[in-house]
C-alpha cells in the first residue's frame, strides 16, 4: 500500500472511531478480493478512482460508487455506514432480523 493510501486509511479509521462506527463490518484499501465478508462496507483504490460499495449476502457487490476525489469517497463511505446503522435499528425495532449481529443495533 502506498504512503498516500496509508495516510488516507488513518484519517478514515480515525473518523470511524470518533463516530462510534468501529463495530461495523468494513474494509479500507485491503484489495477487492481480500477479507471480504457479507454486509461489509468497502473502499478501494482502483486505477485512478476510489470505489465505495457494500457487499451483500454471499459477499456479492451492491451499489458501487466511483469517485476521483478521496474526500467525496470518504463522505459516501461514512454515509453508507450511517444508513446501515439506521436500517438495522429499524429492523430490530420492527421485530425483523438485522443483517448481522452488532452492538450498534442489538438489544
Amino acid at each position: 500500500m502506498n504512503h498516500d493510501l496509508i495516510e488516507y486509511k488513518k484519517v478514515l479509521e480515525d473518523d470511524i472511531q470518533i463516530l462510534g462506527y468501529g463495530d461495523l463490518r468494513y474494509s479500507i484499501f485491503e484489495g477487492p478480493e481480500n477479507n471480504r465478508q457479507e454486509y461489509q462496507i468497502r473502499i478501494e483504490k482502483i486505477g485512478g478512482t476510489f470505489e465505495v460499495y457494500m457487499t451483500a449476502d454471499r459477499a456479492g457487490v451492491m451499489g458501487k460508487y466511483q469517485f476521483e476525489d478521496i474526500f467525496d469517497a470518504f463522505h459516501q463511505f461514512l454515509s453508507i455506514m450511517q444508513d446501515t446503522i439506521l436500517s438495522n435499528r429499524k429492523r430490530v425495532r420492527d421485530g425483523e432480523p438485522p443483517e448481522y449481529s452488532c452492538p450498534l443495533w442489538d438489544n
